[in-house]
């Protein structure tokens, strides 16, 4: 299953404004998102916890993210599509945003052995002051993990890098 993740430009604001508050210490959270159609989703939220990331690694707990989760999805209750849990984000404030051997085993884990049967980690950082660079990518249960594309919703904004399994919407307009 290739998975599309549209990030609307708020959700990129706030997320941008995490960052500048983490700083060097890599900071995430989990994601929620509305299912468009089979495959594509839309970023309807974020949990973020800033106080378990150190420098290089990050933690996702559930106690911190249950409740910020929740309230996501009730301010969203409204909404047609099917909204749920799609998977994890954190920071890579000094690396490449790209899953470690530790985000693997994390995410692979977690869809073999308990959790749902797919899940999608985003990774972000911020290069200067503005630009964010970011990857996703999907883990599914018994299937190998795969780079998925990431809908940069930016018509108003600028400042992103996209990174090598990232698309841009804008792509090829004036």
């Amino acid at each position: 299953m290739t998975l599309s993740l549209r990030i609307p430009p708020s959700h990129w604001t706030a997320m941008r404004a995490c960052l500048q508050r983490g700083g060097i210490r890599e900071i995430g959270g989990w994601l929620a998102a509305e299912q468009l159609a089979p495959g594509v989703f839309e970023l309807i939220g974020f949990t973020v916890d800033f106080e378990v990331g150190t420098h290089n690694r990050f933690a996702s707990l559930p106690a911190t993210h249950s409740e910020q989760l929740d309230k996501i999805l009730n301010e969203n209750a409204g909404r047609k599509g099917r909204i749920d849990y799609l998977g994890e984000w954190h920071s890579h404030p000094t690396f490449p945003p790209v899953p470690s051997d530790i985000d693997v085993a994390a995410m692979t884990k977690m869809v073999e052995d308990s959790g749902p049967s797919f899940a999608t980690l985003l990774i972000v950082r911020m290069l200067g002051a503005a630009v964010l660079e970011a990857t996703i990518t999907t883990f599914q249960r018994d299937m190998p993990s795969e780079h998925s594309q990431l809908i940069i919703d930016h018509d108003h904004q600028s400042g992103f890098l996209l990174g090598m399994d990232s698309t841009n919407k804008n792509e090829g307009q004036n």
